[in-house]
């Protein structure tokens, strides 16, 4: 699906490639949607691969023996429904979108990994095989090591690199880590050959679990499969009908119609260890370990929806019960989703999004001011279907169905309340959905 064709001359360009380009919390797009016209998309990433190769030559001097020298892109996703799920070893139906991360690496000869980025400072530097010990606290470096020792677990053996890496991907919901980690797993792969699987899909899903063990033994954080499986599996205008619980997928193609998706930032940032997303993963767990033998389920998405208020009763402590009711019912508006959207019911989907936010705000209690004041305001919108939180949430970004049409009007509306209400701005993108991670193999193809 293509963003919406409008006119932008040079200096509008090198102001979007210019927001685009930083991760801040006090956006200067207020008030202003960052519409990309058709192909505009493509050469952004072209100016993203440009900053990443300078930082590479100022880092390490200048590319040598091009030959040798390996660029790729892994996407960020977006959840079109199904938040809190893929832990729960539910169904999802995420899509890899336009934004992401872009890497350039080249042996070095010297046996250790140097890594270096545009959005953060500083130089990570380790033995590939030697002990890694995760940073306190957590660095951005970390996701990077924990990839490596993942493949050093399965005896890959890793050459010294040189690497550079930089993000496009806008606030916190749309999975950066994700997209450094699965980005990282192509590039050891294709730098050492290693396949899990003769099948390029199932070793992609080995590869995926691979990237979440790295976030979840190494960084410390209890992700689910679906960041890392959406990046890595992606397909071009296609949403994922994602099974958690191992990783299978059927492909929706997303049509629209008259329709958009929009992506709204609420600024406010957040890290997942700094908030109660593990807490959310514990509560879950002892949700289940109650209602397991009762059941005799494996996952709190094996319950049926007709069965979630004769489990509630089973559980004495409210906020328990809250968070069964949420992923029951979440589970079950994933299935409808699907179903709605293959049928070109574009209203029924719109209200599944309005129904996932109000379950995720009263029954997950994830949401926040920012997110609530964000979505509230997008659901009354003329030309809105549906607005939900979209990630962790805690901060971060939603995801809005909207009349193409709109999305100006929307924006300066929105923009404007929003910031009236919490004091700073929000940003608003258009997505694009796109192909998984890969290598990419000059500036021309992207």
């Amino acid at each position: 699906m293509s963003s919406p064709a409008v006119k932008v001359n040079s200096v509008e360009y090198h102001l979007a490639a210019l927001l685009l380009m930083v991760h801040s919390a006090r956006s200067a797009a207020y008030g202003r949607t960052i519409r990309l016209p058709k192909g505009l998309c493509s050469r952004m990433h072209v100016n993203l691969l440009k900053q990443v190769q300078d930082l590479f030559e100022n880092s390490y001097g200048t590319l040598n023996h091009l030959a040798s020298v390996r660029r790729f892109f892994s996407p960020a996703r977006i959840n079109l429904i199904g938040e809190h799920i893929d832990y729960c070893g539910g169904l999802v139906f995420p899509a890899a979108v336009q934004f992401g991360t872009v890497i350039i690496a080249q042996p070095n000869g010297l046996g250790t990994i140097r890594v270096v980025s545009i959005n953060e400072p500083g130089k990570v530097e380790f033995d590939p095989a030697g002990a890694l010990q995760r940073s306190t606290p957590t660095h951005w470096g970390d996701y990077v090591k924990g990839v490596f020792v993942e493949y050093g677990k399965v005896n890959v053996e890793v050459p010294g690199l040189d690497v550079a890496v930089g993000g496009d991907i806008p606030g916190g919901g749309l999975s950066s880590s994700a997209s450094l980690e699965v980005g990282i797993a192509v590039l050891i792969e294709t730098f050492t050959g290693y396949f899990s699987s003769d099948d390029n899909f199932a070793n992609r899903q080995a590869l995926s679990w691979l990237a979440q063990r790295a976030e979840n033994e190494f960084v410390g954080v209890n992700c689910g499969i679906m960041d890392q499986g959406a990046i890595a599996l992606g397909k071009e205008n296609h949403a994922m009908l994602m099974d958690c619980s191992d990783l299978s997928i059927s492909y929706y193609v997303v049509e629209l119609g008259d329709y958009s998706l929009l992506i709204v930032n609420s600024c406010k940032q957040r890290r997942l260890g700094e908030s109660a997303y593990n807490k959310r993963c514990e509560e879950v767990a002892l949700a289940l370990s109650i209602l397991q033998p009762v059941f005799g389920i494996s996952t709190l998405c094996e319950l049926p929806i007709d069965l979630v208020n004769d489990a509630l009763d089973r559980i004495d402590d409210p906020i328990l019960c809250r968070r069964v009711r949420h992923v029951v019912s979440e589970h079950d508006r994933v299935s409808q989703a699907a179903s709605r959207l293959s049928r070109g019911d574009i209203e029924g989907f719109g209200k599944l999004l309005n129904e996932s936010h109000r379950s995720l705000q009263q029954d997950y209690e994830v949401t926040g001011h920012e997110l609530d004041t964000l979505i509230g305001l997008a659901q009354r919108q003329p030309g809105v279907l549906g607005a939900r939180m979209m990630g962790a949430g805690f901060g971060g970004c939603g995801l809005v169905l909207i009349k193409t049409s709109s999305i100006e009007q929307f924006s300066e509306v929105v923009g404007t309340a929003y910031r009236a209400e919490i004091g700073y701005d929000a940003e608003f993108y258009p997505v694009e959905i796109g192909p998984g991670a890969r290598e990419i193999m000059s500036t021309n193809n992207e």
